[in-house]
């Protein structure tokens, strides 16, 4: 099983709780520079944040949308944004990460996050489907409850 998870509006206590409530055992950051004005959800401080409630946190960047994919995204041009994605999931880089992200979904219940709250509007969605059709795995997009 593959979770995958958007932080957008949503507080660190109900993000660790909407992972742990769903059996998340492994955060998964891909975001391709894993920083945020929010404390909480920068790099250096997630995994010292989950680390209490028993969840590991890994940064991923090799499946961060690259910087011409975000500047397209920040357009609104959603169509090029996912274009150039899907060019991203096609290097080496990302396809060994997409493979061990299948070998992890089939031990254990990882979870990708992102910024995006709408999986529909982020790449992960795209990380998600390739998964599923690469591995057979199956996907559950979760929402941070308040």
């Amino acid at each position: 099983m593959l979770f995958t998870i958007g932080y957008e509006k949503s507080e660190f206590p109900a993000l660790a709780r909407t992972l742990l409530d769903a059996g998340v055992t492994r955060l998964i950051d891909v975001r391709a520079s894993p920083h945020s004005r929010r404390r909480e959800f920068a790099y250096k401080h997630l995994g010292p944040g989950l680390d209490p409630h028993g969840l590991a946190y890994e940064s991923w960047p090799e499946l961060g949308a690259p910087e011409p994919a975000r500047e397209a995204a920040k357009q609104g041009d959603a169509a090029t944004f996912f274009r150039l994605y899907e060019a991203q999931l096609d290097t080496g880089e990302a396809q060994q990460a997409l493979e061990k992200l299948g070998q992890l979904a089939a031990n254990e219940s990882p979870c990708v996050m992102c910024y995006e709250r709408d999986p529909k509007q982020c790449h992960r969605m795209l990380i998600a489907e390739r998964l599923a059709s690469m591995a057979g795995v199956e996907v559950e997009h979760l929402f941070v409850r308040s």
